[in-house]
């Protein structure tokens, strides 16, 4: 397992303040930022990893993990410990500086870091350019839920100290984006702002999980149930319904429940619901249930 040492990365002490921290950041990010070494791979690969550093140490929570667990904290990190609820939007600097365009990630964290610092002395030296020009266009990232993702919502987001309502359409698919118009950066030179993309993402709960316009959920049923055939209620993005369980149902059996999904951004065309059934079997039965199950395997079943 690869491990990291993140103070070194960024060539400070164990013991370096929040503010030491931002500092080396800053000093490091300008050094080798990409539109300062165009087409210099090992100089991309070394602001990635001043970026993961920097993530991690500057916030506080993450930064005890990490020094309390040592190399054990990759191994944590890799094993999937967090979810959904605990992403946070993220930021990205686009921009066309170099004549490419080039994406790169910023964790928002608390707000308390505006990126727009770090590159001040690329937008000063651009400036200088005759002409007016236009702005850089951001990029955010902003999780939403399965329902929120079907009968669409309205948000607030804190962005560069202001509040932006973000209206997001119902049926809007994982990875559908949203255009601000001028609310990226500042043009240069009397140039217009430019935009601000938001590139939304769905997140699965432990009821819902979409994939394309369909709705996924998991009912468990009981072994009884499968066999004989049931009644089941199960839940829907409208509220719960029942479905009917023919008799031998078999373990990961899938109904499909037409018209229960997402609707398509246009909202003409709705997707399904399909059912993903688990029978679950009896840790602990009965003297006599065991009978009966004895009967069966001697009949083959």
């Amino acid at each position: 397992m690869e491990t990291k040492d993140y103070y070194k990365i960024l060539g400070i002490d164990k013991k370096a303040s929040a503010d030491d921290i931002k500092k080396a950041y800053r000093k490091l990010a300008r050094k080798y930022h990409p539109d300062v070494n165009p087409n210099d791979k090992t100089a991309e690969n070394k602001f990635k990893e001043l970026q993961e550093a920097y993530d991690i140490l500057k916030d506080e929570k993450k930064r005890k993990e990490y020094d309390d667990l040592g190399s054990n904290y990759f191994n944590y990190k890799n094993g999937g410990g967090g979810s959904a609820s605990q992403g946070q939007n993220q930021y990205y600097y686009s921009g066309n500086m170099g004549g490419g365009q080039q994406n790169y990630n910023f964790n928002a964290g608390g707000g308390e870091f505006n990126f727009e610092d770090i590159f001040s002395d690329l937008f000063n030296r651009s400036s200088k350019q005759r002409g007016p020009q236009t702005g850089q266009d951001i990029q955010a990232k902003l999780n939403i839920s399965v329902q929120e993702s079907v009968s669409g919502i309205e948000k607030i987001i804190d962005f560069n100290n202001e509040k932006i309502k973000v209206k997001i359409p119902a049926g809007i698919a994982n990875g559908g984006k949203i255009r601000i118009q001028g609310k990226g950066s500042a043009g240069i030179n009397g140039g217009k702002n430019g935009d601000l993309y938001i590139e939304i993402g769905v997140m699965s709960d432990n009821v819902f999980e979409r994939k394309g316009n369909d709705i996924y959920v998991t009912k468990k049923i009981k072994l009884t149930e499968a066999v004989l055939g049931a009644k089941v209620e199960v839940p829907t993005i409208d509220g719960k319904i029942m479905l009917t369980v023919p008799p031998g149902t078999q373990n990961g059996a899938k109904f499909r429940i037409p018209k229960k999904g997402a609707p398509d951004i246009k909202g003409k065309i709705y997707g399904d619901e399909i059912v993903n059934i688990q029978v679950e079997l009896p840790s602990n039965i009965s003297d006599n249930a065991k009978k009966y199950f004895n009967e069966l395997a001697k009949e083959g079943y």
